[in-house]
């Protein structure tokens, strides 16, 4: 598993009408993300896809809840 570290600490609001949306293909690697969730993840767009989803997951996000959600999205 990635270990997604240095985390910065830094907590942001996102207005209510803001969508953070990305895509994966069947094996987790981002295909598509909007430019909105290009800006908060911290890496640009082209590190991003064909990167697996988790580069962008939070080191204190327990990874069951990441194995149920994939677990629930592939069935």
């Amino acid at each position: 598993m990635r270990l997604n570290t240095p985390i910065t600490d830094r907590e942001r609001s996102l207005p209510a009408e803001q969508r953070l949306i990305s895509a994966t293909d069947e094996h987790g690697n981002l295909t598509y993300c909007n430019d909105e969730f290009v800006a908060v993840s911290g890496f640009t767009r082209e590190q991003l896809i064909g990167s697996p989803h988790n580069i962008v997951r939070h080191p204190d996000m327990p990874p069951a809840i990441f194995e149920h959600m994939w677990s629930h999205l592939k069935a």
